[in-house]
């Protein structure tokens, strides 16, 4: 199984949990639909994507940022989790820009960043200006904070580039969901009863949305004429991070609610 699929699965099963869904059996498609499952005297075909933001930060892509970024923090977490003297510190890196080191650059800025971080704590101090004999870090970066936690473990240091809050646009929508319709027409000559399209919205800034979106779906006209004319029998929007879906047609709204109730107000 390739990392593409191993996610899609990670996400697939705790949604087919979270519907009541108990399939005897998921078979991992080579083409599509991603998957066929086995349910309810049904052969099902799951159509999986996921969600991100069309909106962009400087020119670039949150996408594209954000994948970035993750592979920073990735390198930066594996060389602060072998150091002692960093067990309890949270450290807050704010770029002059969007544009990150290179990979050929990675390790001397992780190191200088270490380096740095370490010389203001034994100074004591809190938020920290980035002096300029560190000659990569500087290029790169306005300011640290740094803050004591406490606690035994390394912490995964972050940055102002995965702050802020996106929204959800009939536009966006639009962008991920007319794609997989048009293949939809040949997903049935596949001997399927039914297809479904899950839209899953994951951990990333880029795929944050408000928990409550019933009124909003409900006043996206374009595409609910579009979906109305698919060859999909449902659309599943999936909010992950809130254990939430909304499902088309009428945007049924069901799930657990983490961190809120279920209640559309």
């Amino acid at each position: 199984m390739d990392d593409k699929k191993r996610k899609e699965l990670f996400y697939l099963e705790p949604f087919l949990k979270l519907s009541g869904v108990s399939p005897t059996k998921i078979t991992l498609n080579v083409e599509s639909p991603d998957f066929i499952i086995n349910y309810s005297g049904k052969k099902i075909g799951i159509e999986l994507t996921e969600y991100h933001s069309l909106r962009e930060i400087l020119g670039h892509s949150r996408r594209e940022v954000e994948s970035n970024w993750e592979r920073l923090q990735g390198e930066i977490y594996e060389k602060v989790k072998l150091d002692k003297e960093l067990i309890g510190i949270c450290v807050s890196i704010f770029f002059r820009k969007v544009f990150l080191p290179s990979r050929r650059e990675s390790l001397p800025f992780i190191d200088e960043l270490i380096n740095c971080t370490k010389v203001f704590i034994m100074k004591s101090k809190k938020s920290v200006l980035v002096p300029e004999k560190y000659k990569i870090l500087s290029k790169y970066v306005d300011v640290i904070d740094i803050y004591k936690i406490g606690g035994n473990s390394h912490l995964r240091w972050n940055s102002n580039l995965n702050v802020g809050f996106i929204g959800l646009s009939e536009e966006g929508l639009l962008n991920i969901i007319e794609s997989k319709i048009n293949k939809g027409e040949r997903y049935h000559l596949r001997g399927l009863n039914e297809l479904w399209l899950l839209v899953v919205f994951g951990h990333r800034i880029s795929q944050s949305v408000p928990h409550r979106l019933k009124y909003r779906l409900e006043e996206f006209r374009i595409l609910n004429s579009i979906l109305s004319k698919s060859s999909y029998n449902y659309i599943f929007l999936y909010l992950y991070m809130y254990d939430v879906i909304y499902r088309w047609p009428n945007w049924i709204k069901f799930g657990e609610g983490k961190f809120f109730n279920l209640k559309e107000y």
